[in-house]
């Protein structure tokens, strides 16, 4: 590290983390485009295709809670060295995966590896820099992370129609093995060692009965039936296991999600409103691709290129949404955006039926220029509805309501998909949820604070 000034360290530290948590917000964008093709050369059915999504999003989802104390457990080095050399070696796995075993179980694989890493990254900012830089830090965290979400549709239709699906998956080599050997070159431990964290295994546990239970019932409803005694089992073990997650947690002192801030009307509000925009996000990352290559007979590259203009707007708009909040307050872009959401919802849906990209793609543009202003603006909300001793817990239970809502969003589509309900439905739907949503937040938000001018 010679030569390197300390400043130096610290933002090619971000750089790297950057880089490493920006994997997932690829992963969120670029594996939509390329679905088809993977269905087609492995004559999958569309429930197991969307189990390649679903996989990673479910094992995620239970994994997050604890993979932000990976630092203080292990340590930083070991522990990124390990998850970043395991999910490596899975991603060259489900690049050469022949039939869809292999590749869900690599998916679920990658999806404990993300679990651990993505919130390392956000813990290994919070450790290197002090409060007066920590908020610029935070910043570019997002922000490459938002490029990377930009980039995924078109990458993954290069990849795609040029080289293979598989690329998709190989793609994450070089990008993690290059993160993580920066970032053990330029990390450094804090001189003063944190308390070693307590993991609430049996919240673990009930959790991932809870959470798969329930996926994989909503899932394969529609193929084995919704009355078999497999899904009616899995259904009902999946609620018992929720709720007694919920009950169980409740009276933890230290638990594995404090869902004790949820009887708090604005932070449930809030936490709604993040499920349900990145629900949103998922919906059109995964579905409009899709649909445009099933149904308009489009090529993967030119599916990936429709579908930018959805998320393109998203970096750019990303730190004027934060400014906008900081200065106006939360409430009124965050509503303003919802119903702006649900309306284009609703459009792209009826839209689609005129099988005319020129036609859609206003609506698409729509979409994208209100996301910002409802998710970003939703953070400010969330931080300020819960008090002060609890703002260590808000990190940890924003990043799960964003994995929960991946995860419903890919089974509402596949759900409905499996009906043949069409992809129109999947926006109505998508729509409905999203003005129940304004309509509960134009209550709940009813105390804004703006900051000093």
């Amino acid at each position: 590290m010679a030569g390197l000034s300390e400043k130096g360290r610290k933002r090619g530290l971000v750089l790297a983390m950057g880089g490493l948590g920006g994997l997932v917000m690829l992963d969120e964008t670029i594996l939509g485009v390329s679905l088809p093709a993977i269905r087609s050369e492995m004559g999958l059915s569309p429930t197991t295709t969307h189990w390649i999504i679903n996989s990673y999003m479910l094992t995620f989802t239970c994994f997050a809670a604890i993979g932000g104390k990976a630092i203080d457990l292990f340590g930083l080095r070991p522990a990124l060295i390990v998850t970043s050399v395991v999910f490596a070696v899975a991603s060259l796995l489900a690049g050469f995966a022949d039939g869809a075993t292999m590749l869900i179980s690599m998916r679920v694989v990658q999806g404990l590896c993300a679990a651990i890493m993505f919130p390392m990254t956000l813990a290994a900012a919070t450790l290197t820099f002090d409060e007066t830089e920590r908020g610029r830090a935070i910043g570019t965290l997002a922000g490459m992370a938002t490029i990377f979400l930009a980039a995924g549709p078109f990458l993954g239709g290069v990849l795609t129609d040029y080289l293979s699906w598989r690329w998709v998956f190989w793609i994450n080599i070089p990008i993690v093995v290059a993160g993580t050997a920066l970032a053990c070159f330029l990390w450094r431990n804090p001189e003063v060692p944190r308390p070693r964290p307590v993991v609430d295994r049996i919240g673990l546990v009930l959790l991932l009965i809870g959470m798969t239970g329930l996926i994989f019932g909503l899932m394969e409803g529609p193929d084995f039936g919704w009355v078999t005694p497999a899904i009616l089992v899995s259904l009902v073990a999946g609620v018992i296991g929720l709720a007694v997650f919920i009950a169980y947690e409740a009276r933890q002192a230290k638990p594995l999600i404090d869902v004790r801030l949820f009887r708090l009307k604005a932070f449930h509000a809030s936490a709604t409103v993040i499920l349900l925009t990145q629900m949103s996000k998922i919906v059109v990352a995964i579905f409009v691709p899709h649909f445009l290559q099933l149904e308009m007979k489009y090529s993967a590259l030119a599916a990936g290129l429709a579908t930018v203009v959805a998320v393109l707007p998203f970096p750019f708009l990303s730190a004027p949404a934060g400014k906008f909040a900081d200065r106006h307050g939360s409430r009124r872009p965050v509503l303003l955006s919802l119903a702006l959401l649900a309306v284009a919802n609703a459009a792209i849906g009826g839209l689609m039926f005129m099988e005319n990209y020129m036609v859609l793609a206003p609506a698409l543009l729509v979409w994208g220029i209100a996301l910002p202003f409802a998710m970003i603006p939703t953070g400010r909300l969330t931080a300020n509805s819960v008090p002060k001793d609890k703002q260590g817990e808000v990190s940890g239970l924003v990043i799960t309501a964003r994995l929960v809502g991946g995860t419903l969003g890919v089974t509402m589509g596949s759900v409905l998909l499996a009906m043949s309900a069409g992809f129109s439905s999947i926006f109505w739907v998508m729509s409905a949820l999203l003005m129940l949503c304004w309509a509960y937040g134009a209550t709940a938000f009813v105390k804004d604070s703006v900051a000093a001018r």
